[in-house]
């Protein structure tokens, strides 16, 4: 239905009324009825149109798409290649006309009129029998050509050397044979079939247009209808007949210049358009984030440069801005990606719209924003408005259907107090964002040198451990724990030391965070649960047979690392008994995912080996993970044993620790025990062990043996 509604309906229907109208013409007006109006002058004018618009077909067709075109305008092509030709023959055989190899006359131009009309009928059904068919190859594009110049070649040589094999057609002063009426009248039904076949064979974005061809055969059918009527060659009907015939090649050459000229031309300009928006995004995407669409760091450099210029010339400052989101991979972990990048566009949306017009936001990847505060006039001003920023991002923000916060924190570099260069300031800003993180996040700070110095320091301490494992720089003390009863040796706790070749030993409080923060912890707490199996081992055979060794876990060893196979390895390396060793875990490693975390420590509890919670009392302290965890030792942290004698509030805590963990079957070890003092009033409170300086300061393997030997002969 789609197609009738797009057929020249006004024109169809304007030419079959007009047929209509002639046809029906009153019989009392026969004297006014036009039998001379179409002369030979007027009869050739409009076939050699009708030639030209056949041949047009052909040219258009032919040549276009180098190649490519559907097999279905390569038969229109050719088909009509053979029309226009033939038609030629018929113009040049007309009475009136000079004589064509033989006398013209009527019948002889009849001859190849009906061979035109149709080979044109049988082209547009060949076309609508098989309205999809795919590109053809050029043999079969030259075979159709061949064929059809064939076709050509056998009407010419008939029409011309052997016309008495056709009937008579035409009777002068009688008119139309009624052979010739019936050809007619069959050239009709081929072309109403194939406007049928084309109806209902219309198919969206077809190579050509069915429309045009559908329109094509109906006008066909009125100019054969037309060509029915005539009693003389100069009559209305055969004007009506010529015209009609030249409307349908018009439609035959729309439906071709659609597929070979003007579609290519108009995907051509889709084409560019397309090249040119793709060139155009890509500079865009050259100067801008993908997700956010906001200026990317090429961009951000340059405005940099700018806003620096124009601080320089009116005496300002500009303040370059590093903001980063705290715990954004939680959100991607949690809620996926997609989530994370409605995130990011969402602060995108909210900073930019906190900062004024001459201002950039940039992103420089990830969760990290540039943000470029031009004409500042002091420094006091960008923390007030980087606090806002920080506050403007923190505010709950839908996603998922769920509500959300984040925070941020900012570090700020000042131009050209820091320093001018783009690389530089970045690195500063970058800097003072990162000890705005280790002060507790969700905040900013300025960038200052105290900032650098420490930073390079880490860089320094980072780069040092990669070597030290291999350099053997790094080594164990062992620092004993007593009995506060008997005084008896129970245990020595391994500590790592790092002597480095130039600045000696350096401070496990500097480089093992470094060490956990760089991922470095992992290979080498797994040196160290080698080494402390292995040196508890040879003490063990030499007669330390009830000596626990107690080897510290950091949390970022016990997520990431093989704990379970480390130890087990260690133990089964050394020899030494799982009982004797025991391992130091922080409350935070407990809490952190407690299905996964007991899962594994009733592993590493399968294995034979002792528990003990580090620095108890200065986390999380709960009661429920020391009966889930089946922890065997309490470890009182250093900072409540310190203030003993001063603080009686101390007092109270190390009191209820202690209490407790007898409550729960746990024995209790205080460390950081340097006074006798400490250690009488832990005795009271009831500790069971003690570790500190009291009793031994850490101390290496040769050095704890003579310690040993010395303290065995204080007991005898």
């Amino acid at each position: 239905m789609s197609l009738f509604r797009r057929l020249p309906s006004v024109l169809l229907l304007s030419m079959l009324a007009l047929l209509v109208l002639v046809w029906r013409w009153p019989a009392e007006w026969s004297g006014l009825a036009p039998q001379h109006v179409f002369p030979v002058a007027l009869h050739t004018f409009t076939e050699f149109a009708a030639i030209v618009a056949a041949l047009l077909v052909f040219f258009v067709a032919w040549h276009a798409n180098n190649g490519l075109l559907p097999a279905n305008v390569a038969k229109l092509a050719c088909g009509f290649l053979a029309v226009g030709l033939i038609d030629v023959g018929h113009v040049l055989s007309y009475n009136g006309m000079p004589d064509f190899v033989t006398p013209s006359g009527i019948e002889k131009a009849i001859h190849f009129w009906l061979v035109a009309r149709y080979v044109g009928a049988a082209t547009l059904l060949c076309v609508a029998l098989q309205p999809d068919a795919g590109p053809i190859s050029d043999a079969q594009r030259n075979g159709l050509l061949a064929g059809a110049l064939t076709l050509t070649i056998a009407v010419y040589a008939v029409n011309l050397f052997a016309p008495e094999v056709w009937p008579s057609t035409f009777v002068a002063g009688v008119g139309l044979t009624p052979f010739k009426v019936v050809l007619e009248y069959g050239v009709v039904m081929v072309t109403l079939a194939a406007a049928v076949l084309f109806c209902r064979s219309e198919v969206r974005h077809r190579a050509y247009s069915v429309t045009d061809l559908c329109a094509a055969a109906l006008i066909t059918v009125l100019s054969e209808l037309c060509v029915t009527l005539y009693t003389h060659v100069g009559d209305v009907f055969m004007l009506m007949g010529h015209v009609y015939k030249i409307i349908a090649y018009f439609f035959i050459y729309r439906a071709v210049f659609v597929t070979a000229v003007r579609e290519p031309y108009r995907l051509l300009q889709f084409e560019v358009q397309e090249r040119r928006e793709a060139e155009k995004r890509a500079s865009f995407l050259a100067y801008h984030d993908a997700l956010t669409q906001l200026p990317n760091r090429e961009l951000a450099r340059d405005r940099f440069l700018q806003a620096a210029a124009d601080a320089r010339r009116h005496g300002n400052s500009v303040a370059l801005v590093f903001l980063d989101l705290d715990h954004f991979k939680n959100i991607n972990d949690s809620l996926g990606h997609a989530a994370g990048d409605q995130l990011l566009c969402e602060v995108a949306h909210r900073l930019v719209a906190s900062v004024r017009g001459g201002d950039t936001v940039s992103r420089q990847g990830g969760d990290e924003f540039l943000l470029i505060l031009k004409d500042v006039q002091h420094a006091d001003e960008v923390g007030a408005l980087v606090g806002k920023l920080i506050e403007r991002v923190g505010q709950p923000i839908m996603l998922e259907g769920q509500e959300l916060t984040t925070s941020a924190s900012a570090g700020i570099a000042i131009y050209p107090g820091d320093r001018e260069e783009f690389d530089a300031l970045m690195q500063q800003a970058d800097t003072a964002m990162y000890r705005a993180k280790e002060e507790g996040r969700n905040t900013w700070r300025f960038y200052d040198e105290a900032m650098n110095a420490a930073s390079l320091e880490k860089l320094d301490i980072r780069n040092g451990l990669r070597h030290a494992l291999q350099a053997h720089q790094l080594q164990l003390v062992y620092q004993p724990q007593v009995n506060l009863i008997t005084g008896k040796l129970v245990g020595l706790e391994a500590l790592l030391r790092w002597k480095h070749p130039d600045k000696g030993f350096v401070s496990p409080a500097k480089f093992i965070p470094v060490a956990e923060d760089s991922g470095l912890i992992v290979p080498i707490g797994e040196w160290v649960m080698r080494e402390a199996c292995r040196q508890a081992a040879i003490w063990y055979r030499s007669g330390l047979d009830d000596v626990a060794m107690a080897v510290n876990l950091s949390a970022v060893q016990f997520k990431r690392g093989d704990v379970e196979q480390v130890v087990a390895s260690a133990l089964e390396a050394s020899g030494l008994p799982p009982s004797l060793l025991e391992l130091e875990l922080t409350e935070s490693v407990l809490i952190s995912d407690p299905e996964n975390v007991q899962s594994r420590l009733m592993q590493l509890k399968g294995l034979g080996v002792r528990l003990a919670i580090d620095d108890f009392g200065t986390g999380y302290s709960s009661l429920s993970y020391l009966k889930r965890f089946s922890v065997d030792k309490l470890k009182i942290d250093q900072s409540f044993v310190h203030d003993l004698e001063l603080h009686p509030d101390e007092v109270a805590i190390v009191r209820a620790i202690i209490q407790m963990a007898a409550g729960l079957g746990l024995s209790t070890i205080a460390e950081g025990v340097e006074t006798e003092g400490m250690m009488k009033q832990l005795q009271a409170l009831g500790c069971d062990e003690a570790q500190g300086y009291w009793v031994a300061r850490p101390m290496s393997a040769e050095a704890f043996e003579q310690w040993w030997d010395q303290h065995n002969r204080q007991s005898v």
